[in-house]
């Protein structure tokens, strides 16, 4: 097992004195290369001592900008701030990707929060989600024999040991299958669903003081959701099922593509499917595609999302650039479906009244509505300012469904409206609700943080319009 020295070592090694000298490059490729032979840590108390290392270590760093920066010039500040914030980033990338699992989920949600987070720590941060320190081939032979009883070399033409992508969960190889088919094989980090259970293990005795408040049960109900849906992406075989029922529901002129899966070469932690060439959203945007081209990818993923809602009911709800696939001849590729949230009937319903009564203006079924997804009977149990600061953040998630025309998800100011909504609600803790709003949450924020990102506009409520009449089929 790696020691805390020797992690300490790595990161201190990776912080860049001068930003210009090393933006985060080389830095990054050491401390990959320094972690990627070590298994995931599984022991809670081990962990938990790692990440409260990373924190005194933060705050260390910017004791050290404030006493170096108090009587400096303004540029200097400037340049201390930049460095302070990369040296952060760094060991929070370092450290999220040596304990993987749910402690990188969050690395990788604060990299999708543009205009939030540092420019520093978003820049470097977004290689979680798919440039992650990747297990060495001896770790992924070890899964492949547990899996199959075979190696890779023995089920494929030819197998690339160095993977080409790596994240939370696992990592992904390119192959060939011995019929010629070009594949993408993802493997699961060993122990990484042990992981996830002694994180929340843990993350709940961290919180067993607020016992005793009138948030405890909702706490507790979301931690056992966020648990149930980390593990469910843990389930390959499950994933596999996600990706055979949406490919089904697009067709060639919809121009999104879901990759094949292949049965024989697939388990509970191995996964093959058709590789798709392409790349993703931070290489797209290095091309510099015009207005037009950012347009046509963010109607194409707008459409993506609301099939899967009305045609399946599912709330794709981990929507990280990790996921989407920029391909050359304009077709978007969705590749990963392991944290998809299936809505049951009731969510399904309740889901659905939200959006109906905002669409009406019927602002007594709202309220009611809010009500509920906050766990309370009526709108009247409810602190008035509570419900406003609820109401006013579903009015910003409606605003492009009730705008005629292109919507502008590049637009700043929309886009912080939304997050400062959150922050209130966070600020002044009307944080209880019904866990799904959790992942409906992770959906929007994750959607619109990407479109913002890539600038670019669609006719949403058109598309909204003709998603939706699939629902109106299914009722009668």
């Amino acid at each position: 097992m790696l020691s805390e020295e020797f992690l300490e070592q790595e990161l201190l090694k990776a912080l860049p004195k001068d930003r210009n000298t090393d933006p985060a490059g080389q830095s990054l490729a050491n401390l990959i290369a320094g972690i990627s032979s070590k298994k995931v840590p599984v022991n809670s108390f081990f962990r938990v001592w790692i990440l409260g290392s990373l924190q005194a270590r933060v705050a260390f760093g910017y004791l050290a900008y404030w006493l170096r920066s108090r009587f400096s010039g303004a540029e200097v500040k400037r340049r201390l701030k930049s460095e302070a914030h990369l040296a952060a980033a760094l060991q929070l990338f370092g450290t999220m990707g040596y304990l993987r699992g749910a402690v990188m989920k969050v690395g990788q949600m604060l990299a999708n929060l543009p205009e939030v987070v540092p420019e520093e720590f978003a820049e470097v941060l977004s290689a979680l989600h798919f440039e992650a320190p990747p297990m060495h081939y001896s770790l992924v032979r070890e899964v492949f024999l547990d899996e199959f009883g075979r190696e890779p070399e023995e089920l494929f033409a030819s197998f690339d040991q160095q993977a080409f992508a790596a994240a939370s969960l696992g990592q992904v190889h390119r192959a060939r299958l011995l019929s010629g088919e070009e594949v993408a094989v993802k493997i699961q980090y060993p122990g990484i669903a042990r992981t996830i259970k002694n994180d929340l293990r843990t993350l709940r005795l961290l919180l067993q003081p607020l016992c005793l408040t009138k948030d405890w049960e909702d706490t507790i109900a979301k931690l056992a959701d966020i648990e149930r849906m980390l593990l469910l992406e843990t389930d390959y075989t499950k994933e596999a099922d996600h990706c055979r029922r949406a490919r089904a529901v697009f067709s060639a002129e919809d121009r999104v593509v879901v990759p094949e899966i292949y049965n024989g070469l697939s388990s509970k932690r191995v996964l093959t499917s058709e590789y798709l060439p392409g790349c993703h959203i931070n290489e797209y945007l290095q091309s510099s595609p015009d207005q037009a081209e950012r347009d046509h990818f963010t109607t194409l993923l707008t459409i993506a999302t609301y099939r899967l809602y009305y045609r399946l009911h599912w709330l794709p709800a981990d929507p990280h650039p990790g996921n989407f696939i920029f391909m050359e001849d304009g077709r978007l590729g969705l590749i990963d479906f392991g944290c998809t949230l299936v809505l049951d009937e009731e969510e399904w319903r309740d889901s659905n009244a939200a959006i109906q009564a905002a669409l009406d203006r019927d602002i007594l079924a709202l309220n009611q509505a809010i009500a509920s997804a906050c766990r309370f009977n009526h709108p009247d149990d409810m602190e008035p300012d509570h419900l406003e600061v609820i109401r006013q953040g579903f009015y910003w998630f409606m605003e492009p469904w009730q705008q005629e025309g292109l919507f502008d998800f590049g637009d700043k100011a929309f886009f912080l409206r939304g997050i400062e909504n959150v922050i209130e609600a966070a600020r002044k803790r009307y944080t209880r609700s019904v866990p799904m709003t959790i992942w409906s949450n992770r959906f929007t924020f994750g959607g619109r943080a990407f479109c913002y990102k890539l600038q670019g506009r669609c006719e949403f409520r058109n598309i909204f319009l003709r998603e939706s009449a699939w629902r109106e089929q299914d009722e009668s």
